[in-house]
Order: C-alpha cells, then sequence, then structure tokens
C-alpha cells in the first residue's frame, strides 16, 4: 500500500511527483522563487495557481493538462512552534484525461517559506473522493499535515 507506487525525480524543477495507482491521487514535492519584495504571508494568492501550473514547471511536464485552477482558500499557520512561514492552500482545478473527458480534482497545498524560496507539497486528489470527507480526504491531509522544511 501507500501513496508511493511510482515516483520520478525531476531535476530541472527540484520536484518530486508520486502517484497512487489505486485511486489516481498525485502528490508533488515543488519548490519555486517567491516573487521579489513578497512573503508567503504577502504573495498573491494567484501566484499558486500561476507557478504549480505553469505549462514549463513539473506538473506540466508529468503530462498533467490543467484547466482553470482557483483558490480556495489560503491560511498562514498559526502555529507558534513553527519557526518557518507555512501556508495551507485549497485549490479547484480540472485535469484533462488522454480520452478528452475532464475531471474536477481538489489540491491539499502546504507551503513553507525559507530565504525567498517556497517549498511546496501538493496533494491533488478526485473531487468526488475530496467531498466525501472519508478515508482518501484523510490520507490527503494526513499526508500534507505531514510535510516539513527546516532552515
Amino acid at each position: 500500500g501507500g501513496i508511493a507506487k511510482s515516483g520520478q525525480l525531476d531535476r530541472a524543477t527540484g520536484g518530486l511527483q508520486y502517484v497512487d495507482q489505486r485511486n489516481g491521487d498525485k502528490l508533488y514535492v515543488l519548490r519555486a522563487n517567491l516573487p521579489p519584495d513578497t512573503t508567503l504571508a504577502t504573495v498573491d494568492k494567484k501566484w499558486f495557481t500561476d507557478v504549480l501550473f505553469d505549462p514549463r514547471g513539473g506538473i506540466a511536464k508529468s503530462g498533467q493538462n490543467v484547466e482553470s485552477p482557483k483558490v480556495l482558500s489560503a491560511e498562514m499557520s498559526s502555529s507558534v512552534a513553527l519557526q518557518t512561514p507555512r501556508k495551507r492552500v485549497v485549490l479547484k482545478y480540472s485535469t484533462v484525461t488522454s480520452n478528452g473527458l475532464e475531471v474536477e480534482r481538489r489540491g491539499l497545498l502546504d507551503c513553507y517559506e525559507i530565504q525567498g524560496m517556497a517549498y511546496m507539497l501538493l496533494v491533488g486528489q478526485n473531487a468526488v473522493l475530496y467531498k466525501k470527507e472519508g478515508a482518501e480526504r484523510a490520507t490527503a491531509e494526513n499526508i500534507v499535515n505531514s510535510f516539513r522544511v527546516e532552515s
């Protein structure tokens, strides 16, 4: 079991991708420079969709065709135990399958900032499974909650 059924390291972007062959959930570990003069707390939420789904980025290079990405929520962590700035983002987007079907998805993103760089873990899940709030969503939330980056 487990989500790490197959993986690939993208050396050009410093990204990592895993696919759960059971249900199609995808996990991406990515990094990107924050725009100049911004922090994780001040960056526009559209930056997340722009950088995550950039046609030249790791997700697009993995063969995912993404349509209509949108940030549903973005909140900084209020935990005083965390010394590194951390933000949780929930995304809505669709992927297009090889036979042209559009599948609505949700993304749970955990993001840390270290020296102007954003380190991100994204778990993408079928929107139907996400909305059910069952075991699959709990697994996705546990994966995102376990992500740690420290300076």
